[in-house]
């Protein structure tokens, strides 16, 4: 058979007829609460939309207005504001943690420096762009005069966004709320005021204000019922689970640095070192620490990924083969610009301004494959949990037995340190079944744990009363209050929290079956 190539093919058509009629509508809606300050937890839920309502992939956003206020007039944000005013990004499904970015600033201010220099150029709405356009924006008195900016600064004043771009909202089908049925949550921690502002004035400080929740929305009911039927199935989310493993402080004149990492996991990609001089300046600046040689032993054997030990001249050859223009939109445009090697970030930016060493598990660099990272194992973590899987194991065959022999009998279960029981929090075993249907056959459960979302979410969906003492775990408290709407407004609950903090033992206690209410206990 005859080759025809591209434009003698006789299949060949451009177009896709019978095109979606849906209605599109950019869609903004007012955060509560709208205002923020630093250091300050603000939780973004995403709405309940219509049956027939989708969200269009990779334009979601949270938007917001910026004011600083300053004794320096000449006062201005670091670049990339939209990444750099959040320290901690957390993302929930119906109030279960999917993910948390601890210093999440750092790391997606370094990522975004691998996009195209074409893209960032347009990227004025996150606060990518020259100095002088931001200076505009904010009104500094030394901004100088220059008809780009100040166009730049017209239309979009002192308003930018936060991407919201968890990959559940940028590379799979349009977001159904509605089909999904857990509501989508971020959570997001603001950065201190000297990690947003760039001035003379220590005591400079900023306001937030409009915070509105911004993307584009498409109403087709066929197009809804296609996403529906996937997600009512077995819908498989394949996203990067990002880890901030922790901060080392090193000293510059040491010629050696043994870093020692023991995460196991099942399909690690790569682990990424950012460097930060005490004395940076830019939220877009990032030390070389000129390493010279990296070696590599994993699970006991050395000389792993490279035999000899990775040269300084490998490092960008590696860090290439993930961070270069990994686009999370569009597989075709991801591989013909990183074989065009047209990111923002060139060999000379990197190994001056733009350095990280990274270190690529993967078996293969092709970015569109998940699971292909390699599996990390402990030894002694191994047994720790075989160790304990049998005692899980063990002790669901008890609640079995001892539910069928008490059926009919008032018995009481106290389930003690449920936090450390992987499999009760995991399987819908036994508890589920207590949870279900104890009442009927007489029986109860108490659970004890340290932390509230470590407790099944089919138990804690069946849970009539709550005991809560003061914990150091900000989010199970907060978690455990926002899952139980029994207590009515946020200032109550801060109130509550702090009186939790006075005294030893005491309790607060939540009815949460009807009629609802709560007691604060010495």
């Amino acid at each position: 058979m005859s080759a025809y190539g591209n434009k003698l093919n006789p299949y060949r058509k451009i177009r896709e007829p019978r095109g979606v009629k849906g209605i599109r509508q950019s869609v903004s809606i007012t955060n509560n609460p709208s205002t923020i300050d630093q250091n300050q937890q603000l939780l973004v839920r995403f709405p309940n939309l219509s049956n027939n309502d989708v969200i269009v992939p990779g334009t979601t956003r949270l938007a917001f207005e910026i004011e600083l206020t300053s004794t320096d007039d000449n006062a201005t944000i670091y670049q990339n504001i939209g990444r750099a005013i959040v320290k901690k990004t957390t993302i929930r499904i119906s109030g279960n943690e999917i993910m948390s970015i601890d210093d999440s600033d750092i790391y997606h201010c370094y990522v975004d420096l691998w996009k195209s220099t074409s893209e960032r150029l347009n990227m004025a709405y996150q606060g990518i762009g020259e100095t002088n356009m931001l200076k505009h924006r904010v009104g500094a008195d030394d901004k100088a005069s220059d008809t780009g900016d100040e166009a730049i600064a017209t239309a979009y004043g002192a308003r930018f966004c936060i991407p919201l771009d968890f990959e559940l909202l940028e590379t799979h089908m349009p977001f159904y709320q509605a089909g999904l049925g857990d509501r989508l949550e971020y959570e997001l921690t603001f950065n201190n005021y000297s990690n947003v502002i760039k001035s003379t004035d220590t005591s400079a400080s900023y306001t937030i204000k409009n915070i509105c929740l911004e993307f584009d929305m498409v109403t087709d009911a066929e197009l809804a019922r296609q996403i529906r039927q996937q997600v009512n199935g077995k819908m498989v989310i394949l996203y990067d689970r990002i880890l901030r493993h922790r901060k080392i402080t090193k000293n510059k004149s040491d010629t050696l640095w043994n870093i020692n990492l023991n995460v196991p996991a099942r399909s690690m990609k790569g682990i990424l070192m950012l460097f930060e001089d005490p004395e940076r300046t830019s939220t877009e600046t990032y030390y070389n620490p000129n390493i010279t040689k990296v070696e590599m032993t994993i699970e006991g054997v050395p000389n792993q990924l490279y035999s000899q030990g990775m040269k300084a001249y490998q490092q960008w050859d590696e860090i290439n083969k993930f961070f270069a223009l990994n686009s999370k939109r569009n597989k075709t445009t991801e591989e013909v610009l990183k074989d065009l090697n047209l990111s923002y970030t060139t060999l000379e930016k990197y190994l001056t301004t733009n350095y990280a060493l990274w270190l690529d598990l993967r078996s293969t660099d092709d970015n569109s494959l998940h699971g292909s990272g390699r599996r990390i194992e402990n030894a002694s973590e191994v047994r720790e949990a075989n160790g304990s899987l049998y005692e899980e194991e063990k002790l669901q065959e008890l609640l079995r037995m001892f539910f069928k022999k008490y059926a009919g009998h008032s018995t009481l279960y106290i389930i003690d340190d449920c936090s450390a029981t992987k499999e009760l929090t995991k399987k819908k075993d036994m508890l589920s079944e207590l949870a279900f249907s104890g009442r009927h056959a007489e029986q109860s459960v108490w659970v004890i744990s340290q932390r509230y979302n470590s407790v099944l979410k089919d138990l804690r969906e069946q849970t009539k009363w709550l005991c809560m003492f003061y914990t150091k775990d900000r989010d199970s408290f907060d978690n455990c209050l926002r899952e139980n709407d029994v207590i009515p407004t946020l200032e109550e609950r801060q109130r509550i929290k702090e009186e939790l903090k006075k005294k030893k033992h005491r309790k607060l206690i939540l009815k949460t079956d009807q009629p609802t209410d709560y007691w604060l206990l010495n």
